[in-house]
């Protein structure tokens, strides 16, 4: 696994990467996965009443993630692969005006 994970291009699958470097089970991911789609559905009903910062979406989040996985790179991760990419580019937008 070391060996794959060496050889692996962080730069084009950084979610995949950070999926077997922190050794992730298929529960951990897909129950991420699972909290993204609520969280994206929320985001959107709320961009619909007004919104413009989801801070409390992000800290639904922080909470959700793994205890291993690092907030910044998860979203940034998920983001370059092409996950929950409107969601992943409002928790940036949240983390930048802090």
């Amino acid at each position: 696994m070391e060996l794959l994970i060496k050889q692996m291009d962080r730069t084009r699958y950084p979610w995949d990467y950070l999926i077997m470097l922190k050794k992730l089970s298929k529960k951990d991911v897909q129950n991420l996965y699972n909290v993204c789609e609520e969280l994206s559905k929320e985001m959107e009903k709320q961009k619909a009443e007004g919104f413009v910062t989801f801070s409390p979406l992000l800290k639904h989040f922080r909470q959700a993630l793994p205890k291993d996985l690092p907030l910044e790179d998860t979203i940034s991760a998920l983001r370059t692969q092409g996950y929950y990419v409107q969601l992943m580019d409002a928790f940036q937008r949240d983390i930048k005006k802090k």
